[in-house]
């Protein structure tokens, strides 16, 4: 019973000093939620479908609570969904893919670590789809026009990330990025998401 009781102390030890050691590298991957563009179009929440909203992040932890990071992320946005003749001059889609350096600095509270971060966004493909119109032939058949119009490369990021842990070396993490580009159309960008990560 003694050899038991030993056995299952010096395990239960064993896991708490692994489970407070300090690891300095997170990944984490998980759902693109939502955005706010800042424009005619209302707040969107994606869905989740044929895996076009994803987000994936590698985060660094360096001393003194600060981190490096970077995270790529695609998401796609459809506003009128099944609506064969939309509005006219209304932005339909959009369409992007991120890739997002950052430098953030933590602060650990009651088991969760809030953390604000900035840095430079990239965007490897950025776009919306106006309808301008549609024009009916007399013989019944429709045509729609509209235009594709292209997102700037770079721009400046703020953000800030809540992580919480869920067991063992696993954790959530609800982040916000707001995203100003130097360039293009919908400079002003606010991008949601929720991942789950892993520490190593």
């Amino acid at each position: 019973m003694k050899r038991a009781f030993l056995s299952f102390a010096f395990l239960g030890m064993a896991l708490l000093c692994h489970a407070q050691r300090h690891f300095k590298n997170e990944f984490s991957a998980g759902y693109f939620a939502a955005g706010e563009f800042f424009d005619a179009t209302p707040f969107k929440v994606s869905k989740f479908n044929r895996g076009k909203n994803i987000s994936l992040n590698y985060t660094r932890h360096l001393k003194k609570d600060f981190t490096l990071g970077v995270t790529y992320s695609r998401c796609y946005f459809q506003y009128v969904p099944g609506v064969v003749s939309p509005p006219d001059f209304t932005i339909t889609d959009r369409y992007q893919k991120t890739l997002t350096a950052n430098l953030g600095f933590g602060y650990i509270k009651w088991g969760l670590t809030a953390r604000v971060k900035t840095g430079l966004r990239y965007n490897i493909r950025g776009e919306h789809f106006e309808h301008f119109y549609a024009l009916t032939h007399s013989s019944g058949w429709g045509e729609a026009f509209g235009a594709l119009y292209g997102y700037g490369k770079i721009g400046a990021m703020f953000g800030a990330s809540i992580v919480h842990p869920i067991v063992w070396r696993l954790f959530g993490e609800i982040d916000c990025e707001y995203a100003y580009l130097f360039s293009g159309v919908d400079r002003n960008q606010l991008l949601l998401s929720y991942r789950i990560g892993f520490r190593f």
